[in-house]
């Protein structure tokens, strides 16, 4: 077994980059600390056969996901010396990070983070049907891009749209998504520029990587994506240029 911790993420285009939002709030953590680790991509219609395997007990239902997904990245393995145990579900793998590796510090389970999380599932209610074809078409290779295909049809009923949606629909999404965007926002204007670039001010949490995470997602879905969202809410940019070196060299 290996002495690092393996990552499981979703795999992109040769060569794979990360790209989804959720195993970019384990990336970012694991980067901040400084924690030495190794990605295993998987094709999206190989995570729970890949991850079955391993003999990793499903996702359990909660109360705020009653029906979830039975197998999800990221999913990490721990080095051996720290008991080589597979984790599953960003919030459960923070947790025993932040328990195993204390420093430097990540606050965990700040309001600011239930909010954000509870607001991503909405944006991609607005967003959905113009950013997946942006997904299909700019990240995804062929096994995971039939994949994503195949189920946005079998949840619409309708053809994808491989070529994305007519300019005006595209306008509309934007337009209808502004309203929860600066919600999102709202969780970095309750502190004076100065106190610093994170949502807590000086103090880095988990609710930053919640945000880094999708904003990353958005720069990876083409030219101007991430633009137009940074423009809505120009706390973001200070957010993202203090979380810059977390980033850069995984992207």
């Amino acid at each position: 077994m290996s002495d690092q911790i393996t990552l499981f993420d979703l795999a992109s285009k040769p060569p794979s980059k990360s790209w989804s939002p959720n195993p970019w709030k384990v990336r970012l953590l694991l980067n901040y600390k400084s924690i030495p680790y190794q990605t295993h991509f998987l094709e999206w219609p190989n995570i729970t056969p890949h991850l079955s395997s391993l003999s990793i007990p499903p996702n359990t239902p909660t109360d705020a996901n009653p029906t979830p997904l039975p197998y999800t990245v990221p999913t990490i393995r721990l080095p051996a010396d720290k008991g080589g145990a597979y984790i599953m579900d960003s919030k459960l793998i923070a947790a025993e990070l932040e328990n195993l590796y204390p420093n430097p510090p990540l606050v965990l389970n700040t309001a600011e983070e239930q909010i954000l999380e509870a607001l991503a599932p909405k944006f991609m209610q607005i967003m959905g049907a113009t950013l997946a074809p942006k997904v299909a078409g700019n990240i995804l290779g062929e096994e995971s891009k039939g994949y994503l295909i195949a189920q946005r049809e079998k949840a619409s009923g309708l053809k994808f749209a491989e070529k994305g949606e007519e300019e005006e629909e595209e306008e509309k999404a934007w337009e209808d998504v502004v309203p929860l965007v600066r919600e999102m926002g709202q969780v970095l204007r309750s502190k004076k520029d100065e106190e610093g670039p994170f949502i807590l001010g000086k103090e880095v949490s988990f609710a930053d990587f919640v945000l880094v995470g999708w904003m990353v997602f958005l720069r990876r879905c083409g030219e101007g994506v991430w633009e137009r969202f940074v423009g809505i809410e120009p706390g973001f940019g200070r957010l993202w240029e203090g979380c810059l070196g977390w980033v850069e060299g995984a992207m």
